[in-house]
């Protein structure tokens, strides 16, 4: 029933190859663990509980993992109750554990007023640049910003289109500055004498960009406008709804462009919202 399982999470639910991976990993772990075969697809609420204090205690997994593993087990027995395999489900009973949300860092609006200097104009430079730029303004994901095409780019209604998890298609609205950015760029690309044709983003030889090339361009840059701690591609999505929300958006819109399944998600960044007017009032009030 794994196989079947795997089958549909990958046709059905269209969830990325990666995802399904981690999925079946945490069902494999937990039959091995239950001594049973990958055939068998009974068990019971006691040895899902041993198996969760053992993680916990035994392998000193963090609550978040832990967290993942029971998501795992509880998606599969759920799609055998739907299959009519089983009647009931054994992880009725068992919850996940409690994982306090970490606040994302986000980067000060000020730090980004020496972004002009960072960047040379030549290729390498203008591509570099809307790699920051175009995590910044557009909110998108480092896998959604890899796998963009180029007939992903509309300039003439300035916005691009993204898919995103869950295969997910969505639209963001880009202004006359990335726009501005995005055409130099693809000026500058066709020069290169023999590059991918589909691919937005490209590497000095033509290539499409990895995760690896992403990550480490961006933490480079950041390394020179901030202070933060945290320095990756992921810390620009989380400014760009930081700075949306301390501006004024609406948090469903904000919900909207960063492509959340549900508003919960998104709620995280009230947090840093109310930093900013905390901080705000006792600069402001008098009596603050």
């Amino acid at each position: 029933m794994i196989k079947a399982f795997e089958k549909y999470l990958l046709l059905e639910k269209r969830y990325s190859k990666h995802t399904v991976n981690a999925y079946i990993k945490d069902i494999e772990q937990f039959y091995n663990y239950a001594q049973i075969t990958t055939q068998e697809i009974t068990t019971d609420y006691q040895i899902i509980k041993t198996w969760i204090i053992s993680l916990t205690e035994k392998q000193k997994l963090s609550k978040r993992s832990v967290n993942r593993k029971i998501s795992s087990l509880k998606s599969y027995y759920k799609y055998l109750i739907r299959q009519n395999k089983i009647e009931k489900n054994p992880l009725d009973k068992i919850y996940t554990l409690k994982n306090p949300k970490k606040i994302p860092e986000f980067i000060p609006e000020q730090d980004f007023d020496e972004i002009n200097n960072l960047f040379s104009n030549d290729f390498s430079g203008i591509r570099d640049r809307l790699i920051l730029e175009m995590f910044y303004l557009t909110g998108i994901r480092r896998s959604e910003l890899i796998n963009l095409t180029n007939q992903d780019i509309d300039t003439a209604k300035k916005q691009i289109k993204v898919l995103g998890k869950g295969q997910k298609w969505r639209i963001i609205p880009i202004n006359d500055y990335l726009t501005d950015l995005i055409l130099k760029y693809q000026k500058n690309k066709e020069n290169l004498t023999d590059y991918d044709k589909k691919a937005f983003f490209l590497t000095d030889k033509g290539k499409k960009v990895n995760e690896k090339y992403v990550y480490r361009t961006v933490k480079k840059y950041l390394s020179k406008m901030t202070t933060i701690k945290q320095k990756s591609p992921h810390t620009l999505r989380h400014t760009f709804a930081t700075h949306l929300l301390n501006n004024g958006a609406d948090l469903n819109a904000i919900k909207e462009l960063l492509g959340h399944a549900n508003l919960s998600a998104t709620q995280i960044y009230t947090h840093n919202s109310y930093e900013q007017l905390n901080k705000i009032y006792k600069q402001a009030h008098p009596r603050a």
